[in-house]
């Protein structure tokens, strides 16, 4: 357990889930309502059942998997120097994912209305490179320094449940909203504005560790000491229980859909106001104060022997011992814009474009994706999308829509060249989804009957 404690950075921002740039645009199917309430006219049915889906989006800034693994004796090694190489500053690690389970849609006259349930985990986090560079380095490179190691950000997971009302003012706009119930299942953040600075000095190599840092948990530890503690994690969890605890909050989504018939617009801002207070089952690790020890370079030690390891590892565990305590804490859930629209350049071929807007860890964000869609029978399309978020690469991906009767089936990925790469990314992600149509079949392209 000591010598995995070493590891633990390393391990969270590996596990660390933004959504996908296809399905917001993607007017008349389900997975397009989950990002605007008012997208709900677009359905092709009164009514409509949306069934079991999956999304995942990681990314990793300003390095690729393959960059930082090679292949040692046929297996896949940790390149910790060429990782310090192509770190900068800061380096964000984000991964989002949902499980959705099951919802309904209905269209009465000028109205609309939707009710879904899913599970969301939201991983948003950064770490400096001088950590990578102290582990990857060790100490000795920083003589004569004080390094800020502390990462930032955390992960959250938790049930939500909306309810969208929607109404067409007029046969080409319609506006919605919708309120949403978050049930918290779990979280480990790191509390805003914390440091671990680490100093190393002239003389005799002396370690100086200044802490200030708080790392708020729920569901996460069966905490008894850094040297005895289980970690018992699972953000995918998904219980009925989970629902009724006292760790909740509530968000909002607002939106506006526009059918000109061959053009379709759409702008919406989602989860406003959205955070959770979490309440129960957690455990408050505050580290504190002032820590000096001697020794050379004591990471250039610990990987020379167990005996210096077994060593260090004391050491460091005496210097971070935390204050274990349960002080309630509220985590906030970004909010996200999208802008979107798609034009049908003839009877088979579409074409798309969306600007999104994420507030990540305090920083405004934008991500574009320009689409092209072309339909190859009554029931299956099948497109290309370009897409560019900030501080990753350029990235093409590919999506269909296949309508074979009453079923609706969703397939995407803004990660084709990533899934055709071998593993040499910095994202990697697909959105399943499907969903039932019932009812009449919308009698034109205007929003009210």
């Amino acid at each position: 357990m000591r010598k995995s404690l070493l590891l633990l950075p390393l391990l969270l921002a590996a596990t660390l889930d933004a959504q996908n740039l296809t399905a917001p645009l993607l007017s008349g199917s389900w997975q397009s309502t989950y990002h605007n309430p008012a997208m709900v006219h677009f359905l092709p049915t009164t009514f409509t059942v949306g069934l079991p889906g999956i999304a995942n989006d990681l990314r990793l800034q300003n390095v690729e998997y393959g960059d930082v693994f090679v292949k040692s004796g046929g297996q896949q090694i940790l390149n910790l120097a060429a990782w310090a190489g192509l770190a900068e500053e800061r380096n964000a690690v984000q991964d989002v994912y949902s499980i959705e389970t099951i919802g309904a849609a209905a269209r009465r006259g000028n109205f609309g209305y939707q009710l879904y349930h899913r599970l969301r985990v939201n991983g948003d986090a950064d770490y400096p490179r001088s950590f990578i560079n102290l582990v990857a380095l060790g100490n000795a490179a920083f003589i004569g320094q004080t390094v800020d190691i502390a990462p930032r950000g955390g992960i959250v997971s938790y049930q939500e449940v909306g309810a969208s009302f929607s109404y067409a003012v007029n046969d080409q706009i319609a506006i919605g909203g919708r309120v949403k119930y978050l049930a918290g299942v779990s979280s480990i953040e790191a509390a805003e504005g914390g440091t671990l600075e680490l100093g190393t000095g002239t003389e005799n190599y002396t370690l100086t560790l200044d802490k200030d840092l708080t790392l708020n948990s729920v569901r996460a530890f069966a905490f008894r000491s850094l040297d005895d503690f289980d970690l018992t994690y699972n953000p995918s969890r998904l219980q009925p229980g989970d629902l009724f605890t006292p760790n909740n909050g509530f968000a909002f989504d607002i939106g506006v859909a526009v059918n000109l018939d061959r053009l379709r617009l759409n702008a919406s801002a989602t989860d406003l106001g959205a955070g959770i207070d979490w309440k129960a089952d957690i455990t408050t690790l505050r580290f504190e104060g002032t820590s000096t020890f001697s020794g050379l370079d004591i990471l250039g030690d610990l990987l020379r022997d167990s005996v210096s390891l077994d060593r260090a590892v004391d050491s460091l565990v005496t210097a971070l011992e935390p204050v274990s305590g349960a002080t309630a804490y509220r985590s906030n859930i970004a909010a996200s814009i999208f802008l979107g629209g798609e034009y049908d350049l003839t009877e088979k071929i579409t074409a798309g474009a969306l600007l999104t807007l994420e507030d990540r860890l305090g920083e405004l964000v934008p991500a574009f994706a320009i689409t092209g869609r072309y339909t190859l029978t009554d029931w299956l399309k099948v497109g290309l999308n370009l897409n560019h978020r900030s501080g990753i690469r350029t990235n093409l991906g590919l999506h269909a829509l296949a309508t074979p009767g009453r079923f609706q089936l969703f397939a995407a990925s803004d990660k084709l060249l990533s899934l055709l790469s071998s593993g040499n990314s910095s994202v990697a992600g697909i959105r399943l989804g499907a969903a039932m149509t019932l009812g009449e079949r919308r009698s034109s392209g205007a929003f009210r009957p």
